[in-house]
């Protein structure tokens, strides 16, 4: 995950709050999930409300854009949310 990802995605919050979203945060997590008695990780962000909704976008390429992208499509129900979400643990930063 690049970092500029979830500062580019942190940036996006007061954005859609001009907009009328009650978006709090915007976070990417790793989901650790099971299928088919195997465990896959994919990483996915979530998206947290005023009212204490989190919603989760999976987030599918490297890029700003595509991440932008991918939450915006779950937020304005143009996509649909990750499914799976069972073990969710933060991205550890790498150091440079």
């Amino acid at each position: 995950m690049n970092k500029a990802i979830e500062e580019t995605l942190s940036l996006l919050v007061p954005i859609l709050r001009l907009n009328g979203e009650n978006v709090k945060s915007i976070h990417v997590v790793k989901d650790y999930f099971w299928d088919q008695n195997r465990e896959y990780v994919k990483e996915v962000a979530e998206i947290q409300y005023d009212n204490g909704t989190c919603r989760y976008a999976d987030v599918g390429g490297d890029s700003n854009l595509t991440a932008c992208y991918d939450v915006l499509a779950v937020i304005l129900q143009i996509k649909k949310e990750s499914t799976k979400i069972e073990r969710l643990e933060p991205i550890e930063e790498k150091e440079s």
